[in-house]
């Protein structure tokens, strides 16, 4: 049996795994999706501390909740930023996953920030100056 993890992105949540947790389930899959902290809920002032560890911390603790059958693959997807903890989550626990899907993401390298996977010039550099002075982007309005 796989079971399927599903990451969503910066500005979105568990909600928009809805449909697609329903095709997969239907056909025999296991599906979970990951609450990232201080993503996946109405937007509030950003609690000090959330950071990417944090969304690691998130993706470890489905898989870890996954039981541990020898029949069981764990294929974790990534949708937008939500591929950061999939991929870090991945590196940590490289036993029990056996594949990373990539969904409207860039490529994560190590020491590269995100900001630089987007490929258009022009608009990373309005992202990089929509950053706050905490170089946290705002929510799309």
């Amino acid at each position: 049996m796989t079971a399927f993890i599903l990451v969503s992105g910066m500005f979105t949540g568990t909600h928009i795994w809805q449909d697609t947790a329903a095709r997969l389930t239907a056909r025999g899959a296991e599906v979970h999706t990951v609450a990232l902290t201080g993503l996946d809920a109405p937007r509030a002032a950003a609690a000090p501390g959330v950071d990417l560890e944090t969304h690691i911390a998130d993706v470890l603790a489905v898989i870890d909740s996954v039981g541990a059958a020898g029949d069981r693959r764990i294929v974790l997807v990534g949708h937008d930023y939500g591929i950061h903890p999939a991929v870090g989550a991945a590196d940590r626990r490289a036993e029990r996953v056996d594949r990373i899907v990539h969904l409207d993401s860039g490529l994560p390298r190590d020491g590269v920030p995100a900001l630089a996977a987007v490929p258009d010039q022009s608009l990373r550099e309005r992202l990089a100056g929509a950053a706050g002075a905490d170089g946290v982007l705002p929510p799309p309005a």
